[in-house]
């Protein structure tokens, strides 16, 4: 049974965790160095193998400790309808927009504002994340399915009762569309200020989750559902 950390522990676990964060995002894995992520961490180096087992568990956890520092909005939402249960078309329908609006709120209001990590870690996360999901080091596959499972649950269960004639394949391709939209955004924040002449900020919100919401009714065929839209 493992012994809880003392606060002198903790704070040392979470300096290097943080350091680590900032070291990977700019050199990557096989740039950076132990004595340099403790030296960030104004901590000994031989305190990485005693905490996290060497530079591969580091670097595991780091990623896990940024991923857990964010929203849990996925817990907060209403269950997902089942289908079969009364009104489960509209209830579907529903949670639908829901999903959508927390996830664009969520990244609106979290992208490197320190809002869970400093700035300078926060964005190093945004970094190391979007990376994994390009490339991801077979040591953290099992993590980042075991992270996103609830998301593409939940996306899913609203997706089987609008489309039930949609098949696995289809509902990934409808699940990947959707999400594209907003992760798009999230991570060119400055091409979006290049191209449009500044960055969307929290006072779009309501537009711009109605223009992502309403484009992917049209792109999933839910005629009743189909507000008039100038956005």
């Amino acid at each position: 049974m493992h012994q809880p950390l003392s606060d002198s522990t903790q704070d040392t676990h979470r300096r290097l965790l943080e350091a680590a964060l900032v070291i990977f995002a700019d050199k990557g894995f096989d740039g950076a160095g132990i004595r340099e992520i403790a030296e960030r961490a104004k901590a000994n180096s031989a305190m990485v193998q005693y905490h996290f087992g060497g530079k591969e568990g580091l670097y595991q956890e780091a990623l896990r400790f940024a991923f857990e520092q964010g929203p849990k909005w996925i817990h907060l939402l209403p269950p997902a309808p089942e289908i079969g249960e009364p009104d489960a078309r509209p209830k579907a329908l529903a949670r639908f927009r829901d999903y959508i609006s927390c996830f664009l709120q969520e990244f609106m209001e979290c992208h490197c504002t320190g809002k869970y990590l400093p700035v300078e870690v926060d964005r190093a996360a945004h970094i190391l994340w979007s990376r994994e999901m390009q490339y991801p080091r077979p040591s953290i596959e099992a993590f980042i399915v075991q992270s996103l499972q609830p998301f593409t649950n939940y996306l899913n269960a609203c997706l089987l009762i609008l489309r039930p004639d949609l098949d696995q394949e289809g509902l990934f391709r409808m699940g990947m569309s959707i999400h594209a939209q907003v992760i798009w955004m999230h991570n060119h924040v400055g091409l979006t200020h290049l191209l449009r002449g500044k960055a969307y900020g929290l006072e779009d919100l309501d537009s711009l989750a109605e223009h992502f919401i309403q484009f992917s009714l049209r792109g999933l065929g839910i005629p009743e559902a189909l507000a008039p839209q100038g956005a």
